[in-house]
């Protein structure tokens, strides 16, 4: 009988850090080398039916392991999703041990006997001779192993060529593919809120911090408390596509929402659709090109995307308030990537909403408020200041629930540039709105006893009339949008939670 020839020797890095060589592998008894490749789907189905035997060949002395034609990165991606824990290597191009060792296709799994001698080697997927490959493994090592692999079809499956085997120019073109697929790997990773995001580099979080010490903690986020460092903020600031300049006030906002008053950890796990909108007043808003005009709710701006969607991704990844996780609303909204507004101080007759809540008006400040999606109001015709306020208000009567009165909880009003001017060329102020919106809609409790009802409602006589907010400083005024079209918008509470609005003042230098 002929004696086995050694199989060639080699150095390749480990996906983990470091390098590994096949003396350590079969140093412990025998090692089973799986060349593959993480875009050849019979690599991947292969490692996936061999993970199972990674943990009873590993006791047996036998050393599971992959080696891939690819980057370390692509390499440990193309691991974790087929949950493959044995030894991961990556060969760098050009594939010097794979031509060494022969290969043509991937996968193929060779059998390293305790002497560095190829014993055998199956090229594809064949579950049977891959079984017994196996057994014969653990068997050489004095194991009795009976491993069965997943008996799911097919039974034979051919695999994909070796990179060994190809030509210089489609290397190259497998190069770059492999170079762009880094937002795959956010995915992957689950560092996303379903939409692609930028890849948390290192250069990129320092540049978000600014020199701001990223071991710095904002305190723990609700439900699961991970730590909000200033690092893991900036990370997912990076993720959501702001630029450095919008930091403060993703900062200010996360300090916002960590106030217990604010009650974050009832918003992310209650089954109603509330998220969080996030209003910013003061100079900062301006500065950074945060919009207030036409389309505020809506999308085309960097400045008001990326900064609620950075908060939201930090509910969702530090907090684990992820959709189906933690975060169990039955529906959601729209609203919960990510909501930012800023007020349209220049064009609004009032007060802004931060010198209402006490702050100097020349101060940059963020308020957020958890509550529902936005419901858009039309109203060309209302002439008269009164009639205006009551399509408002009734409007925002279905709110929540129809008959769901008082509503116990804030409604925030965005009144267009058009609505405001009609109510200040009447001299009203937004007290006065308030309070006439607040009067203007109620209803008899007799008409409110059906369906969804308050124990105000129970408790009250049939011709008691109930207001649907509790006090007119339960209503919340802002004044956004473009300057043509009469579309005012209403967003409705979060409820059963005591949550408050909360304000901060950013730290920001203009």
């Amino acid at each position: 009988m002929s004696t086995p020839a050694s199989a060639p020797s080699f150095e390749l890095p480990s996906v983990l850090g470091g390098s590994v060589a096949l003396a350590d592998l079969h140093a412990g008894g025998a090692a089973v080398l799986v060349f593959v490749s993480e875009e050849c789907p019979t690599s991947a189905m292969t490692l996936r039916r061999l993970a199972p035997a990674v943990e009873p060949l590993r006791g047996a002395g036998v050393a599971l392991v992959a080696v891939f034609e690819d980057p370390p990165e692509l390499a440990a991606r193309a691991a974790r999703r087929a949950r493959f824990s044995g030894t991961v290597l990556s060969e760098p191009a050009p594939y010097e041990v794979s031509r060494a060792y022969g290969l043509q296709t991937v996968p193929t799994t060779v059998l390293i006997d305790r002497d560095g001698a190829e014993r055998e080697r199956v090229v594809g997927w064949d579950r049977e001779r891959l079984q017994e490959l196996l057994a014969r493994a653990a068997g050489g090592v004095g194991a009795e192993l009976d491993v069965r692999l997943d008996g799911a079809a097919p039974q034979l499956k051919p695999g994909c060529a070796a990179k060994c085997a190809y030509d210089a120019d489609t290397l190259a073109l497998l190069a770059r593919a492999g170079a762009q697929d880094e937002l795959e790997e956010m995915f992957e990773r689950g560092w996303s809120d379903g939409l692609p995001v930028i890849p948390p580099t290192r250069d990129r979080v320092e540049a978000m911090l600014g020199g701001l010490d990223g071991r710095q903690s904002l305190g723990p986020v609700p439900p699961a408390m991970g730590e909000a460092t200033l690092e893991r903020v900036a990370a997912c600031a990076v993720l959501a596509g702001c630029r450095p300049e919008y930091f403060p006030v993703v900062v200010a906002a996360v300090e916002a929402v960590l106030d217990p008053a604010f009650n974050l950890g009832g918003q992310a796990v209650t089954t109603q659709p509330a998220g969080q909108l996030i209003v910013v007043n003061g100079p900062v808003a301006e500065a950074i090109g945060l919009n207030a005009g036409v389309g505020a709710l809506g999308p085309g701006w960097r400045a008001n995307m990326t900064i609620g969607r950075a908060l939201r991704l930090v509910v969702s990844l530090t907090g684990g308030g992820f959709p189906g996780r933690l975060d169990r609303s039955t529906l959601g909204n729209p609203g919960k990537i990510g909501l930012c507004v800023a007020e349209d101080e220049r064009g609004s007759p009032w007060e802004p909403l931060h010198v209402e809540r006490g702050f100097e008006a020349g101060s940059s400040v963020v308020t957020v408020i958890g509550c529902d999606a936005p419901l858009s109001i039309s109203d060309h015709r209302s002439r008269a200041p009164e009639e205006l306020a009551r399509v408002l208000g009734w409007a925002a009567a279905a709110t929540w629930s129809p008959n769901w009165w008082p509503l116990g909880g804030t409604s925030v009003f965005v009144i267009c540039p058009e609505h405001a001017q009609l109510f200040a060329q009447a001299g009203w102020s937004k007290r006065r709105l308030r309070n006439e919106i607040f009067e203007a809609v109620r209803r008899p409790a007799g008409e409110l006893r059906w369906g969804e009802t308050t124990p105000v409602v129970q408790r009250a006589a049939d011709g008691e009339p109930i207001h649907k907010w509790e006090r007119p400083e339960d209503i919340v005024l802002i004044v956004a949008g473009g300057e043509a079209g009469r579309y005012s918008a209403v967003l409705g509470p979060c409820l059963g939670m005591d949550a408050q609005i909360v304000s901060r003042r950013v730290r920001w230098r203009g």
